[in-house]
């Protein structure tokens, strides 16, 4: 029996905004680190989608399992992987469901959250325009991005 949850839904393109986020998790108190090819850890150490090393993994210091990063089927971007078995992944890096997301994105919901407004800053910013970024008592968050 496989544990895996596959989040590709989300797709991770820029690997600086990946960097970005794991610093701002990290400066926000969830104890991770980003490796390069490596090998995440599930529930089964063989575990059907998990097995061999992951471009990247989020190294969860604080849970038995840990994300794997891994390229898409169609080589497009790298897709989560991860063991949501007993709530440790959700427990670090969950936020609460907003409108359609699912179970499974709303248990990565810090990581996504982060890296998406890590990745729209970078690219507003390389296209020259200026950022804004208002962190909202909800814990969403508002980019504001002018000429």
């Amino acid at each position: 029996m496989s544990h895996t949850s596959t989040i590709n839904t989300v797709v991770i393109t820029d690997e600086h905004a990946l960097r970005a986020a794991i610093q701002e998790l990290k400066s926000n108190g969830v104890r991770c680190d980003l490796l390069e090819n490596a090998k995440p850890r599930a529930y089964y150490n063989t575990q059907e989608g998990m097995q061999g090393n992951a471009k990247f993994v989020v190294s969860l210091k604080d849970s038995r399992y840990d994300v794997g990063l891994y390229e898409r089927a169609d080589g497009n971007g790298l897709e989560a992987r991860t063991d949501l078995w007993g709530g440790d992944v959700a427990k670090q890096l969950g936020a609460q469901a907003q409108g359609e997301e699912s179970k499974e994105q709303a248990a990565m919901g810090k990581l996504f959250q982060t890296y998406a407004v890590q990745a729209a800053t970078r690219k507003a910013t390389q296209k020259g325009y200026r950022v804004n970024r208002v962190n909202k008592e909800d814990g969403t968050v508002q980019l504001q991005i002018a000429v």
